[in-house]
């Protein structure tokens, strides 16, 4: 086990729903609450994109939706399925 210096404690309020959920996924699963909790962070956490640094096309494209250029309008998903040609 670590040491109490490299642990930090978090308390998180959730819905009771989700509560219930969680609890039933760690008793299927022969785990705790608190392993499901942490294996969703290390998964969350390998799948980060922040150490992806983009390209200078998708960079162009980001600077683009911020200031609202070079969209394409729809007004549904067909529409823009049908705009993309996708």
């Amino acid at each position: 086990m670590r040491s109490k210096a490299e642990i930090s404690r978090i308390t998180l309020d959730v819905p009771k729903a989700l509560h219930k959920k969680l609890k039933t996924q760690a008793a299927l699963q022969g785990k705790s609450m608190r392993g499901i909790i942490l294996d969703a962070l290390k998964l969350t956490e390998a799948c980060r994109l922040s150490d992806h640094v983009p390209n200078k096309i998708t960079r162009k494209a980001i600077k683009d939706a911020q200031n609202e250029r070079n969209l394409t309008r729809a007004k549904n998903i067909q529409d823009l399925v049908k705009k993309l040609d996708i």
